[in-house]
């Protein structure tokens, strides 16, 4: 897409009660309270919302974590505007034609519990036409915990040694510079990757993440999802990009390549240059992650190592099979669901020498010297 941005506030008149209750969703019995898959964190919930032109609506649900609105039905002429703001204008998106794919648009997400919409007509020509055919909502924070499998540590080695990135602003400035470039994957509305930068318009993830450019057009991507402070709490608001084309995937390496839309909006962020050397043993590592989707950490330091190897992440296995023979190596630097796709990271280098995607302690990543060649040729 190429959604057009303003950072004015956007005018909106709220919903009256009654019209508000006709598609408001219906809150599930106490008894009964709704289940989540592992890889869930949003919701997507049924809307039937014919937009007017010039007459905001407002698309609430209580307590969640953010609203993406899904739009069909949409026509609009070469000066009609679609905009989806947050309540207080922080966030503000503005949609046109050339955004528009068979009638359709996922609209990006907005942090916080409402989202105000509106089409507006410019009598072009055109009679502009928007219906709101459906929303996703970020799962709160209980509804997160209530995931099946949310309280395992099945890839956290002993005790949670990964921090909030911003730990490492002051104390490691090389660690947190890289992890600008890690992004929290909004996939579908509903499950979650972490992604990064390869170089001008060019971002890597797993294959099992998404494998086609239709899963990437559908897949928000966000940089900056990080925590203000050291001991956590608020997070700031991130940048935010639709995906748009696959490049080239592989399921054996589970990698794919992606380009996004608007790549000016994140030539600000530094790219991370990819190993085309194989890593040795004992090499010293970190990963910046979005483990669970949540704010943005950095795995650097473990517990876990053997004794007398000291207390940083290093790898622990050269060549371990993944999805195909001898195609990973192994180490303890802790990770959850959701790391998937992070970039493993070399401490002599700054290269990254991986793509984490298994995890089991130790856990894994796809070697960079064997995916190197084939994504060579569209690297700039």
């Amino acid at each position: 897409m190429q959604a057009r941005r303003t950072l004015a506030r956007a005018t909106a008149t709220a919903l009256t009660a009654a019209a508000a209750l006709a598609w408001a969703p219906h809150a599930a019995p106490a008894a009964e309270p709704p289940q989540y898959r592992a890889d869930q964190i949003g919701q997507r919930e049924p809307a039937d919302i014919a937009l007017a032109p010039g007459a905001a609506q407002t698309v609430a649900h209580p307590e969640a974590a953010f609203i993406k609105v899904r739009f069909d039905r949409v026509e609009l002429g070469p000066q009609d505007t679609l905009t989806v703001a947050s309540p207080d204008g922080t966030e503000s998106y503005v949609y046109g034609a050339s955004d528009v794919e068979d009638g359709g648009l996922w609209a990006l997400s907005i942090e916080g519990e409402s989202a105000a919409v509106r089409l507006d007509d410019a009598e072009d020509g055109t009679a502009a036409t928007a219906h709101i055919a459906e929303y996703s909502r970020g799962l709160n924070e209980a509804e997160l915990a209530s995931r099946p499998g949310a309280a395992r540590e099945e890839s956290i080695c002993g005790r949670d040694d990964s921090l909030h990135a911003v730990c490492y602003q002051e104390t490691d400035p090389a660690a947190y510079g890289a992890s600008r470039s890690a992004a929290r994957l909004l996939i579908g509305g509903e499950s979650y990757c972490t992604g990064w930068i390869a170089g001008n318009d060019r971002l890597m993830t797993n294959n099992h993440c998404f494998n086609s450019s239709a899963k990437a057009r559908v897949t928000e991507v966000q940089f900056g999802y990080e925590c203000i402070s050291c001991a956590g709490g608020t997070i700031r608001t991130p940048v935010k990009v639709s995906g748009a084309e696959v490049l080239v995937t592989d399921w054996d390496l589970d990698f794919t390549l992606f380009t996004v839309s608007e790549p000016e909006r994140i030539a600000h962020l530094p790219a991370l240059e990819v190993s085309a050397t194989p890593v040795g043993l004992y090499d010293k590592i970190f990963i910046p992650e979005h483990p669970g989707g949540g704010p943005l950490r950095i795995a650097s330091a473990s517990s876990s190592e053997p004794a007398g190897l000291g207390s940083n992440c290093m790898v622990g296995d050269v060549r371990r099979s993944g999805r195909a023979p001898g195609t990973d190596f192994a180490y303890r630097c802790d990770t959850e669901g959701g790391s998937s796709g992070s970039p493993v990271i070399s401490r002599a280098t700054g290269q990254v020498v991986g793509i984490h995607h298994f995890g089991g302690c130790p856990n894994q990543a796809v070697r960079m010297d064997l995916i190197h060649p084939l994504i060579a040729p569209y690297l700039n």
